[in-house]
């Protein structure tokens, strides 16, 4: 078996090679769809997070308003480690748990966790090789700005996380995804990865 960790910066394109991985057959666990659901309205993470953070975190229907607490944890480093130190335990048992049951149901087939944090959190070791999805600087301050972050949000975003050239240069493949869909297809398919 073979379990690759698919990870990246910020807005380098993880979804997008994730979603062309899956549509060509291959299974993916993606750890920030877990974050997601566990921040559902009641979940574990929710109530986590609320009785930390207080309820100006939230909209009106109870969800967490993400761009309010995204601003507010990426100003302040030590709010940051304090969210994550909530809510990281819980996403990791259940990925884990779904890479577990899918290598006792397919113990010859490989997958991939889709990890944005694979090596600020140390989890190389639940990999046995690492493919990284990066692009320029400029790239990604334009894609983050497109998303309708402000200047100074999307720099506090970038800087949270480990520099690229490091993540590529800890890595057992490098995907560079500066332009076109068809220019990251052709990168994928030039990899090779063991699928069997």
């Amino acid at each position: 078996m073979t379990i690759y960790g698919l990870t990246g910066g910020i807005a380098c394109g993880k979804t997008t090679l994730g979603e062309m991985m899956r549509a060509e057959g291959w299974t993916l666990v993606d750890s920030d769809v877990i974050a997601h659901q566990l921040m559902e309205p009641g979940r574990e993470n929710w109530k986590n997070v609320v009785d930390a953070f207080g309820e100006k975190i939230l909209n009106a229907d109870r969800t967490i308003n993400r761009r309010a607490l995204g601003d507010l944890v990426f100003s302040q480093p030590s709010l940051r480690q304090q969210l994550n130190a909530l809510t990281h335990p819980a996403i990791r048992k259940v990925w884990q748990a779904e890479r577990d049951r899918f290598l006792k149901s397919h113990p010859n087939r490989p997958m991939v966790l889709i990890i944005p944090l694979l090596f600020e959190c140390k989890l190389q070791s639940e990999c046995d090789a690492i493919l990284c999805v990066a692009c320029s600087a400029a790239r990604q301050l334009q894609r983050l700005l497109e998303r309708g972050l402000s200047r100074e949000q999307a720099r506090q975003r970038i800087a949270s996380q480990m520099s690229l050239y490091e993540k590529m240069n800890s890595s057992h493949y490098v995907v560079w995804n500066e332009g076109s869909l068809e220019g990251l297809r052709r990168q994928f398919e030039l990899l090779r990865l063991k699928r069997s």
